[in-house]
């Protein structure tokens, strides 16, 4: 079965050894590794916003921070010595991925203001094809040819829109906190906000300072705990010897991800995370009657038949509840159903006095990378998900797709955590994709005529002769996989019901998050599972990579990095006769 034809213009293509679309976390993190392990600098970094560093150069809400602790939240291979706080601010974050790429001599690598409209294999040269369209000036298009695609678009990239009747009409500034507008004054004036997420509960405090009023429609209860304090203070010397000390720092990271890792077993359905579910939730009621109005306790504080402890991300905070002491500043369990002119109106009727409306209603996940199309062997990838996944995302190891050759995925299908760093897991992913595509990055650069062959063209015995080494997952282990993590997720809390966007809506299932610890998931990125990759161009047909170290092997023949095989009879929610797999 081949894709649909090409319909992209024919424009002289720009070779590159990786083309990375994403400049976030992730993205700089593969560029920073390809050049630290293998020397690569023939990168091409690509993305829409007019700088790097991805959540934290677009989210500038007031407030804006991370509930990550800082030396989990940053790279192994570039930690910092003098964060100003546990908790950085976005400003700071920023500013931090900003110096590591600088470091590692990124900038000219990186195109922006640029979205990304098609990516394409071309199965007679096994490159892949990117066609870009700039944001500004002309709109030029750009056409990129690589061996190896990376995707680190990240699944929060694309904000909710505003469904709400009549939001058309109204006449003042109306936005997604996600991307604030700065020219907007909202001191004195009446605000609006809709949702009390994590990011309206940093962005709230903040603008009850000046506003006139602050009406927030609450939209889902969630645990409120206390920020925690960096335990590690109350060592005398500690931070000098952070600062000047390489060695401390590492270890302060570990420690740190240990105690973040244990948190993962309040997430099991046994009497042990029932115990933990039970303290969590205690430690949340005493924070929350300590710090809101009792007015509003029934409001904000969940019973344990509402919300099951872990099905939403925690919410770390110290200012929100008492910001909601203030006179000026009310909490509305009214759906909101109309928004007019210079009101927004309530399902009792009742009409409220807006002059700023700021949406804090979460992110489209299905429309991450949006409106990037990837077409690789025989589909494009939605048709992928909508036959192997029921229409929701679906990968192996969170980063690889049959069908899909020499294409790795960061932050895709359940690899996110609702209790670890997304940047433990994008390094983790990181590591995996530049073992398993070791010989495509190896190989040499293509012949000219298998850069410029058009996929879906006819092609010539020169342009056959040049095709370059491929990889890519089997669709029989991608889709035991999938019956894997239904059981897996079957032992935990997020198959009780929870409504968060953690559930893929339109499949049904959990596709955000990992079923698993951390350090297994670390396990396998370290010890590849060769017999579930299939390549082409090796020497003597083998079945890994040259150069591939002994104890990689060693492990992938004990099992080190292997999932469970888990029968579909267990899983019956997975329908393989209907895959036609």
């Amino acid at each position: 079965m081949a894709p649909e034809p090409c319909k992209q213009p024919a424009l002289t293509p720009k070779y590159h050894d990786v083309v990375i679309v994403g400049a976030g976390v992730s993205g700089i993190c593969m560029a920073c590794q390809l050049r630290r392990k293998y020397n690569i600098t023939d990168v091409k970094i690509l993305d829409k916003l007019d700088g790097m560093a991805g959540t934290w150069k677009v989210n500038t809400y007031p407030g804006c921070g991370c509930d990550v602790p800082a030396p989990v939240y940053s790279y192994s291979f570039a930690q910092k010595g003098d964060w100003s706080t546990f908790y950085p601010k976005q400003d700071e974050l920023r500013r931090y991925f900003e110096t590591v790429a600088a470091q590692h001599d990124l900038g000219p690598a990186f195109h922006f203001k640029t979205v990304v409209r098609e990516s394409r294999f071309d199965v007679d040269t096994g490159l892949w094809h990117v066609w870009t369209e700039d944001l500004d000036g002309d709109k030029q298009t750009h056409h990129y040819v690589c061996k190896l695609l990376v995707s680190a678009v990240g699944g929060l990239s694309e904000p909710n829109k505003c469904d709400i009747e009549g939001h058309e009409t109204f006449k003042g500034p109306l936005f997604h906190s996600a991307r604030w507008d700065h020219s907007v004054q909202t001191d004195g004036k009446d605000v609006v906000v809709v949702g009390n997420g994590c990011s309206a509960t940093q962005f709230v405090p903040e603008i009850a300072r000046g506003a006139k009023s602050v009406t927030q429609f609450v939209r889902s209860k969630h645990w409120y705990a206390p920020v925690p304090k960096n335990p590690f203070d109350k060592v005398p010397g500690w931070r000098w010897l952070v600062r000047h000390v390489p060695a401390i720092r590492a270890l302060q990271r570990f420690l740190i991800w240990v105690v973040l890792e244990s948190h993962f077993s309040l997430l099991f359905l046994n009497p042990y995370g029932a115990f933990k579910r039970w303290r969590w939730a205690r430690l949340c009621i005493a924070h929350a009657k300590k710090m809101a109005p009792k007015e509003y306790w029934t409001t904000l504080i969940p019973k344990p038949d509402e919300v099951v402890v872990g099905c939403k991300r925690r919410i770390l905070d110290n200012k929100y509840l008492p910001s909601l002491k203030l006179p000026h500043v009310r909490l509305e369990t009214s759906k909101l159903v109309r928004i007019e002119e210079s009101h927004v109106v309530c399902a009792d009727g009742r009409r409220i006095e807006a002059d700023v409306i700021i949406l804090a209603n979460g992110f489209n996940t299905q429309a991450a990378g949006f409106p990037m199309r990837i077409v690789g062997a025989e589909r494009e990838m939605r048709e992928h998900w909508n036959r192997f996944g029921g229409g929701g995302p679906l990968n192996y190891r969170s980063s690889l797709n049959a069908g899909f050759p020499n294409l790795g995925s960061l932050n895709a299908a359940n690899s996110a955590t609702g209790h670890m760093s997304v940047i433990f897991t994008s390094e983790c992913q990181v590591l995996y994709l530049l073992e398993v595509a070791k010989p495509v990055l190896a190989a040499a650069r293509p012949a000219q005529a298998a850069i410029d062959h058009m996929p879906g063209t006819p092609a010539s015995d020169e342009v056959r002769r040049a095709k370059i080494p491929t990889f890519e997952v089997k669709l029989q282990a991608e889709l035991d996989e999938q019956h894997w993590i239904a059981k897996a997720m079957s032992k935990l809390v997020f198959t009780t019901g929870c409504g968060s966007w953690y559930v893929d809506q339109t499949s049904g299932r959990v596709t955000a998050l990992h079923p698993d610890w951390q350090w297994k998931f670390m396990i396998r990125s370290l010890f590849p599972k060769w017999s579930d990759i299939a390549y082409t161009g090796l020497r003597n047909g083998k079945s890994h990579p040259d150069g591939v170290p002994w104890w990689k092997l060693v492990g992938d023949r004990i099992g080190l990095g292997h999932t469970p095989y888990v029968s579909p009879k267990e899983t019956p929610q997975i329908d393989r006769k209907s895959m036609g797999a």
